[in-house]
């Protein structure tokens, strides 16, 4: 009772309102004396709350792991629930994507093309949304991995940029892209993870600039890849510089907010923290902004040798570039010197023939002219200037209104590095197309203009329960040739594909549908053993790796992903045909 009594008149006490002199010492320097520490054997203070600690410990142990066992249970929940009705989400949205396209392909008025481009945008605004959630998602429940892989970044950049190019040009302003010569033709990494950082990224700065443009330089900083996203928008303060990659935070006017969810930066900074590197900005208000994406460089083990001769492609090639000032202009120039070659740009069409006669009297004379679409009209087309090689940089959207007569081949902005060593050595001339007008959308809008027929139809058996979907789908498929039968459950399904005398030529399969799992049914269709080898695709929202090849595993011959490109799709069937199939990988 007296060592309790004492540990009551200490707490007493301790919590004791200052005397007077204590609190005119308190108002000086406070100074702490040291502990005076007395071994717990011969301290009974000390022996008592060792045996209250020691008592208490195992519980509060206990306590403490299992709030944090039901916080990580909670959070885990959540995370499952929100990429459930993301996936949800996914399948009326694959309806929407497909319809548009199908309905795109019939005869329509212009103001029905106009409703059907509303439309479009709407879905792909909306597509977009969903992928940030499900990432976000996807992030939260700790289920992020990297899919690396031996990549050419320099065609991956170019590619995002080209699907960026159309939204840029009607808001006429312009994007180019420009590689440094020392980055190499293969990298290790994930492209999809890293096509997702730069179109949030260029995406961002294409909504955000008005006027001007956007060009995104790639180079080797200190060993790292290092892609500098430069705009002319508004530029931001140090305050919206704080939180722009924050969960959920926007900046800009109400206008510019609209259509996003304010995770594109996020993730794709945390999205570069599993890439070992970093997205910053730097910024000034009314000046622009620069975002710089950082990750180390990693070769792939596959890299070809002699990387370096890529500076010397353009050698022999001396430029004069007539264009407007802006980001496309100084993309073009980099890129010529880049391949080693010689460029002058000016902007005044007045001074090209200056030029070509002071070059001309010179010991390296001009060997091509490129004149950009936007200044053709004002160019006065010289008869002395038919020795060179006269090239029209354009728009996609602008060529049918072009002049064609007075050039000897055209540039598509924005530049593909191939397109322009191929025109500029001479190896290709005309007025050739580039490759696809698809490639310049996002790989969930790439939809072809018309499907591509197939030497002859195959009976495909189609198991989708939801209507719209399947309609879609079936739609494509007699499109390209094809004879559809539609079962909207397992049971169904199995049924089909097993019958002896009526047995389809390919299965296409939703991952879910009623009346069983898709594992049970590639069971018992393997099991049943027809008299021919069937093959079997599976359309899936799912993105997980791991999962595709779990299906490849398990009798599935190909795996896509919703929403389902309708080319591609008509592709895979094509290279599914019974008289050769090959058991591959998913695509």
């Amino acid at each position: 009772m007296r060592q309790i009594a004492e540990i009551h008149e200490r707490i007493s006490k301790a919590f004791t309102a200052p005397t007077l002199g204590d609190e005119e010492q308190a108002a000086g320097e406070h100074l702490v004396p040291p502990l005076q520490r007395t071994p717990s054997s011969q301290n009974p203070i000390g022996r008592l709350f060792s045996h209250i600690f020691f008592w208490r410990w195992p519980s509060r142990t206990a306590d403490m792991r299992q709030a944090l066992q039901n916080a990580e249970a909670a959070s885990a929940a959540k995370s499952r629930q929100i990429a459930t009705v993301v996936h949800e989400i996914r399948t009326p949205l694959n309806g929407m994507l497909g319809m548009t396209h199908l309905l795109g392909q019939t005869k329509l008025t212009a103001e029905q093309q106009n409703y059907l481009s509303g439309i479009r945008q709407s879905s792909y605004a909306l597509a977009q949304l969903v992928e940030d959630l499900l990432d976000h998602s996807t992030m939260e429940a700790g289920r992020f991995r990297l899919n690396n892989r031996s990549e050419n970044l320099r065609q991956l950049i170019e590619s995002v940029v080209e699907m960026l190019a159309p939204r840029a040009h009607e808001k006429r302003i312009e994007v180019a892209a420009t590689i440094a010569a020392d980055i190499p033709e293969l990298l290790d990494f994930d492209p999809g993870r890293l096509r997702q950082v730069l179109f949030n990224v260029i995406g961002n700065a294409v909504k955000f600039t008005a006027t001007g443009g956007v060009l995104v330089e790639a180079t080797l900083v200190d060993g790292q890849v290092s892609i500098a996203v430069i705009d002319s928008g508004s530029g931001m303060t140090p305050e919206e510089q704080g939180r722009i990659f924050g969960e959920f935070e926007q900046i800009g006017s109400a206008s510019e907010r609209s259509g996003g969810t304010g995770l594109g930066l996020g993730i794709a900074s945390r999205i570069l923290t599993e890439f070992g590197g970093s997205l910053s900005v730097a910024s000034r208000k009314g000046q622009g902004s620069t975002f710089v994406i950082r990750f180390p460089l990693s070769l792939a083990e596959d890299a070809p040798a002699g990387a370096g001769e890529r500076r010397f492609l353009l050698s022999r090639s001396r430029v004069l570039l007539l264009a407007p000032e802006g980001p496309a202009a100084t993309g073009t120039v980099a890129s010529i010197e880049t391949l080693g070659g010689r460029c002058r740009h000016v902007s005044d069409p007045s001074l090209v023939q200056m030029f070509l006669d002071r070059a001309a009297a010179g010991p390296a004379p001009y060997t091509d002219l490129i004149v950009d679409h936007r200044l053709a009209s004002d160019y006065a087309c010289e008869p002395s200037h038919a020795p060179l090689h006269r090239i029209l940089l354009v728009n996609p959207e602008e060529r049918a209104s072009q002049p064609q007569d007075f050039f000897d081949a055209w540039l598509i902005r924005p530049l593909r590095e191939k397109s322009l060593i191929d025109v500029l050595s001479g190896r290709l001339r005309g007025f050739r197309s580039r490759d696809s007008v698809a490639e310049q959308h996002p790989a969930v809008i790439s939809l072809p203009a018309a499907v591509p027929q197939v030497p002859a139809g195959l009976d495909i058996v189609l198991g989708e329960d939801d209507p719209v979907n399947a309609m879609l789908v079936k739609a494509i498929l007699k499109k390209a040739g094809h004879r559809v039968r539609i079962m909207a459950d397992f049971p169904d399904l199995t049924a089909a594909a097993t019958h002896a005398e009526n047995a389809p030529d390919l299965v296409i399969c939703d991952m879910h549908m009623p009346g069983g799992t898709l594992m049970q049914f590639l069971a018992a269709f393997r099991a049943a053993a027809p008299s021919r080898y069937t093959p079997i695709m599976i359309l899936t929202g799912e993105a997980a790796p791991e999962l595709h090849q779990k299906l490849l595993r398990c009798g599935a011959d190909r795996v896509l992903q919703k929403p389902v490109n309708p080319g591609q799709l008509v592709e895979e069937v094509q290279h599914l045909r019974p008289e050769g199939t090959n058991r591959s990988q998913a695509r």
